[in-house]
Order: structure tokens, then sequence, then C-alpha cells
């Protein structure tokens, strides 16, 4: 799994340090998982006689009790989706209303900030500090709640900051959850496993007093490079997953069995390439974040988790959709400008290092410093 694929920027293309694709083959153990299923007739609405029709629901149940020492119901806590985009709407769906309040620290995940006006939701943004590494602020979201609040959203590991919340943090937002019942959570937890430095990802799961406010969204996409095979999930209470499990079932008619066959083979069979692929975008993390480092006035906290880092460029410009525009036509480095990710990601650029090799990390930081070199000279 620690192999790169053969992709266009291999051959020298743009430097791809835009789109978070982990630039790594899916196990075969899982394409052969999936390819099995297939050859064994489970092309049709229902798995073939012989296999078990809930096999991921019972996959995760078990990795929830034997990873996290957490206790999910296979049966009625879990609902497998088309994705964590998928996961995300439909628990926005299940949960709120248009005209409904949506409390969401920020910088965060951008699409779900672009799926708040498709839903009809008003964000309440709180802006999390980058002066203190970017921690979430439990009392900042206290004070954001209103009558109108129906969700608070979480992205835990962070995209794009790669900061992971504490033992503590959580249960504060526990709590805080405890406090004010008619107000659920909707928290992204895509990149749990691709963890550094030691860093450990906690589970709210652990208080089931909270299950039927919880909706905990994650997808193989980036643990187990997974990102077209489109399979994700939500673990919430069982009134919330049985509506959720209607409105996918009318959207979609539900997932691919043999997807979700190959999705309990990624849960039993892949840790060790799971282990593979962190080891080496730790490296790839440590190329980018030294290159960054030679940049003048450039600021950059270094990421705990996920694929990315968000560097700070305020100093060369505070308008990153021109600067990320100007780094693809000009310098031939594709990068998400840190806008999009809600107010407090202006004057910063995304960039991940999942998609190239560490040679090509280190030209791409090289063409910004030079960009911006030359617009300062």
């Amino acid at each position: 799994m620690a192999g790169a694929e053969d992709h266009e920027s291999d051959r020298g293309g743009p430097i791809n340090m835009w789109v978070a694709d982990p630039g790594f083959r899916t196990d075969p153990k899982i394409v052969d998982a999936f390819n099995f299923a297939v050859s064994n007739g489970c092309t049709h609405y229902f798995p073939a006689p012989g296999f078990d029709e809930h096999v991921l629901e019972k996959a995760l149940a078990r990795y929830y009790q034997e990873e996290q020492g957490v206790q999910v119901d296979p049966m009625n806590e879990v609902c497998p989706t088309h994705g964590a985009q998928e996961a995300l709407s439909l628990s926005i769906q299940v949960c709120a209303r248009p005209g409904d309040e949506m409390v969401v620290p920020e910088p965060t995940y951008s699409a779900l900030i672009e799926k708040l006006g498709v839903f009809g939701l008003r964000p309440v943004f709180v802006p999390l500090l980058e002066e203190e590494h970017w921690r979430l602020d439990v009392d900042a979201v206290k004070s954001a709640l209103t009558k109108k609040t129906r969700m608070v959203y979480l992205c835990d590991p962070n995209n794009p900051t790669g900061t992971v919340c504490s033992r503590a943090e959580l249960d504060a937002l526990g709590e805080l959850l405890k406090e004010n019942r008619g107000v659920s959570l909707l928290l992204d937890e895509c990149y749990s496993r691709v963890l550094f430095d030691g860093s450990s990802h906690h589970s709210i799961l652990d208080d089931r007093a909270l299950l039927g406010q919880v909706y905990v969204v994650s997808s193989f996409s980036k643990t187990y490079a997974m990102t077209g095979w489109r399979l994700g999930y939500v673990v919430t209470g069982k009134e919330n997953a049985e509506r959720i499990k209607r409105l996918s079932e009318e959207y979609n008619g539900g997932v691919s069995y043999a997807v979700r066959y190959a999705g309990a083979a990624a849960l039993a069979q892949c840790s060790e390439s799971v282990r593979a692929m962190v080891v080496e975008l730790e490296g790839r993390r440590r190329v980018m974040l030294e290159a960054l480092a030679q940049i003048k006035d450039v600021a950059c906290d270094t990421p705990n988790a996920g694929f990315e880092v968000f560097p700070n460029f305020s100093a060369y410009s505070r308008d990153s959709v021109n600067l990320s525009s100007d780094l693809e036509k000009k310098a031939g480095v594709k990068t998400m400008p840190g806008a999009k990710y809600g107010p407090s990601g202006e004057g910063h650029i995304r960039l991940v290092f999942c998609a190239e090799e560490g040679p090509r990390i280190k030209e791409g930081v090289s063409r910004i410093s030079g960009l911006l070199r030359a617009q300062t000279a």
C-alpha cells in the first residue's frame, strides 16, 4: 500500500498539493475480497447465499470494540453510506431543518460548510485561534448556542489544521451536549487512524448516554486509500439510524454489497498496510515542513494527523483565493485557498502531502517560494 500510484503528476504535470486523495494503491486484500464477492454472485440487490448480509456492520462493531473499547450495536446503530459525504448529508437531513443553526468551529472541512447552504442551515462560526494551535474552545462553542441551534459540527482530527482533540476537550463537549439535549453533534472522524508523533484519537461513543445526540461519521477513503470506492458510515442512536437508513434506501438503494464486503476485509486484514502508509506519510510531512520552514515569514503548525498542512501566507497575501490561483497558473502547484475552510482560514493555503512523493513535495514548495520571492522583489 505504501507504493505510489503512477499519477499524471509523476510524469511532470502540475504538482498536486490540492486534493487529499492518497497516492497509494488500495491493499490487494481489499480488491480480492471485492472480486470474491462479485465472482460468487453478489451482484444483485441482496448478497448471494452464504454471505452475511450485515458483514460490514459487524466488522465495524468489532473494530470499535477492539480498537477503541467502545460498544456499538451493529444491527441498530451502524449505517453504511456512499462515502462520508453522504453520511454527513444524511445526518444533517434527519436532524436539522431549513432555518436551523449549526455551530461550526473553524477553520474546518470545506465541503461541510458548502453543505449548509444546500440544506438551508445557517452557520455560526466559532474561530479556532492559530496562536492557540487551533485548539477547540468549548466555552466559545457554548457561547455560540442559541434557541435555533440544532447541531454542532466538529472535524476531529481537523481538516485542514491536523489538530486532534484531547480527552478533556471531548469530555467538556459531551457535558455541553448533556446540558443542551436539543442540540446534536455531527462528528467527522475520517482521519482518526492517520495519526503522527504518538497522538491518540479519543471517541465520544464511550459515553452511551450521548448516543442519541451524536452522529459519528467516518470513511474508508483516507485510511485505506479507497476514495473511489465511496464507502463510509454513520454511528448513531437507534432512532436516528433508522431514519438515515430509510433516507439512504430512498435515495440510492444502499451501498453495494461487494463494496461492503471489501470494507469488512479492510477492517479485518489491513492494519499493517495502514501503518505502512502512515510511516510513509510521516516522511512526506517532514519534507514539506522542512521546506516550508525555509520560506521567510511563513508560519506553519505541525499537524498531528491527516494529510494536510495549513501554513500562514498572510505576510505575502491576505487573499488566499488569488494566491492559490497564482500558484497554479504561474508556479504549476495546485493548492486550496484557506478561505474555503471558514473565515479564520483566510491568509492560509492548504497543502496536502499525501498525493506526491518527497522529491515532488520539495519541488512544489520550492516553486511556491520562488513565486513569493518574485512577487515581493
